[in-house]
């Protein structure tokens, strides 16, 4: 043979090859999955914000809509990210 041991993924389908290795349920397992270095110091929480955010507004959006019924998606999304920037699940909140 050349020595090739068949196509190599490049770029995308690399990165979606990778993605198919990790096998995570929920976000704690998918977080822990993707972190780079183990349990370390976590230098840059600003990269996790936007997705822990999204998982807090989905965690408040039924309670949201139990205590303010009636009222539309933005102005929901707007008492949620109220209540976020002081969450202790903000992981700038979160001091070390």
């Amino acid at each position: 043979g050349d020595g090739e041991d068949g196509p190599v993924a490049v770029g995308r389908a690399a990165n979606i090859a990778s993605m198919a290795d990790v096998q995570a349920s929920g976000l704690d397992s998918a977080l822990s999955a993707l972190s780079v270095g183990g349990s370390g110091d976590d230098k840059h929480p600003e990269k996790r914000m936007k997705a822990a955010y999204k998982a807090y507004e989905e965690k408040m959006m039924p309670e949201m809509k139990q205590q303010y019924p009636g009222l539309k998606r933005q102005q929901y999304l707007d008492k949620i990210f109220a209540l976020w920037k002081k969450s202790s699940e903000n992981p700038m909140n979160q001091q070390s």
